[in-house]
């Protein structure tokens, strides 16, 4: 006899509705953008009501909130490994976003999709965008310093250039691949991180 399905608690209960939400909010995102979707279309195509919506987040900002702190920047930036060189450490990006294109494509479509609706001025998303970017730099710049002392990265290097150039350098194809549906996203990412890494590491 097949045991009953376990019934989820209240805090998973909520935690699993949040996580509807937010890939609700990302499907959209992919699809028409951010600043074309409503928090009625994300309550509709999670399966809730708008009143539901409005009662778990009070606003569609809200829901954007919970996908940049739970979502972008923890799928996108997680804390590397605790044996990975400076130099690893600092094109580890390469490598998420890789493993984010095999795991769930449709998702880091949407967050591609919301990092490029930053560029208008007036969008919601700049603001968080542009913090986000800035702490990725940020992360960037530390594992070169880093890869110098480890030996990984040249010491003649220009580490600001550099962390923005490995930094942002990612975003090129990544809006090729968001506009041409056709176009393979991980060999040109490969590309990119084998030049870098031949740019500023060392031969060891």
């Amino acid at each position: 006899m097949t045991s009953p399905t376990p019934r989820l608690t209240q805090p998973e209960r909520v935690e699993l509705s949040n996580r509807r939400l937010v890939l609700a909010a990302i499907a959209l995102i992919a699809e028409k953008g951010w600043e074309a979707t409503t928090a009625a279309e994300i309550g509709r195509r999670a399966g809730y009501s708008r009143a539901m919506v409005h009662a778990r987040y009070g606003s569609k900002d809200a829901i954007l909130e919970a996908f940049f702190q739970q979502d972008y920047v923890e799928r996108l930036a997680p804390d590397p490994r605790p044996d990975a060189t400076g130099l690893q450490r600092a094109v580890a990006h390469f490598d998420r976003v890789v493993q984010l294109h095999g795991e769930d494509p449709d998702f880091l479509r949407g967050m591609f999709i919301a990092g490029f609706e930053a560029v208008k001025t007036t969008s919601g998303l700049r603001p968080r965008v542009r913090s986000y970017l800035r702490r990725g730099t940020d992360r960037v710049a530390a594992g070169l310093r880093d890869g110098i002392q480890d030996g990984s990265v040249r010491a003649d290097i220009d580490i600001e250039r550099a962390a923005t150039d490995i930094a942002m350098a990612v975003f090129g194809v990544a809006f090729q691949w968001t506009v041409f549906p056709d176009f393979d996203l991980v060999p040109e990412l490969e590309y990119i991180r084998a030049r870098l890494i031949r740019t500023y590491g060392t031969a060891q």
